[in-house]
């Protein structure tokens, strides 16, 4: 079902450098969607972080994931690896190689992987990022369900629909306890699960995750939010579709 729209949340740095104009303008720049202006601009901030503070800061690590993200963004995914392997390294010389922000790393490394289409590698560094967050946070936290659901698209994309939707599961399970079953993650979670299904042939059940998705969305949002009006053309198709059989 190609008008199904996959939403999966790739995480990064949440912690902001300090505030100054190379800063300012690389997040308006991102605002209007100019990634090659923010990356630039970030480079200008990596630069006065590093003459202010040294390789080894907090604020540097920041840097080198918001690179990372740009990069990503505009398709220079050597680069982006190269900026979170930076990231990786300085936080494990300050934080120790099992603090969350390098399952938040790891996580971002596994979807440059995932974008290049290299999913073993992707799979591998999710792994790495489930394995520190559950440690950190428990089996029931937001972070662990967002690597289970970046899982979930990776099996999906390689064929593997029963893994995928044992990934999903997870993520449903986790984010309805954690963010309650009205919660948008938790549609996101249902459109993902209705793709699966409709990859697998299995059009009733998947019409079953689209409609959990669309109530959600209506409550949430309204019938004329682009996103419900989305779930809906997807039904529609859906229907149309079981109707041809």
């Amino acid at each position: 079902m190609r008008k199904i729209l996959m939403s999966v949340v790739f995480l990064w740095m949440t912690q902001l450098p300090a505030y100054n104009t190379n800063f300012h303008l690389a997040e308006k720049a991102k605002a209007k969607g100019d990634y090659k202006s923010a990356l630039r601009y970030s480079l200008k901030q990596l630069d006065d972080d590093l003459k202010e503070n040294g390789r080894l800061s907090k604020d540097v690590a920041i840097d080198y994931g918001i690179l990372g993200y740009y990069a990503g963004k505009i398709g220079k995914y050597d680069k982006a690896l190269e900026y979170n392997f930076e990231a990786l390294m300085i936080q494990e010389r300050m934080l120790g190689k099992n603090h969350p922000s390098r399952a938040i790393t790891y996580n971002n490394i596994g979807g440059v992987y995932r974008k290049q289409g290299k999913y073993q590698e992707a799979l591998d560094y999710y792994a790495k990022a489930l394995k520190i967050s559950e440690k950190a946070f428990g089996k029931n936290h937001a972070s662990v369900a967002t690597t289970y659901s970046n899982m979930g698209l990776v099996y999906k994309n390689i064929g593997k629909y029963q893994e995928s939707l044992d990934c999903y599961a997870k993520t449903l399970k986790i984010r309805e306890q954690v963010l309650g079953k009205n919660h948008l993650s938790t549609a996101t979670t249902c459109n993902n699960i209705s793709l699966v299904y409709y990859k697998q042939g299995k059009y009733q059940e998947a019409l079953n995750e689209l409609d959990k998705a669309l109530k959600i969305q209506e409550k949430a949002l309204g019938k004329e939010d682009p996103s419900t009006k989305n779930t809906q053309k997807n039904i529609n198709y859906l229907k149309n579709e079981m109707a041809k059989k």
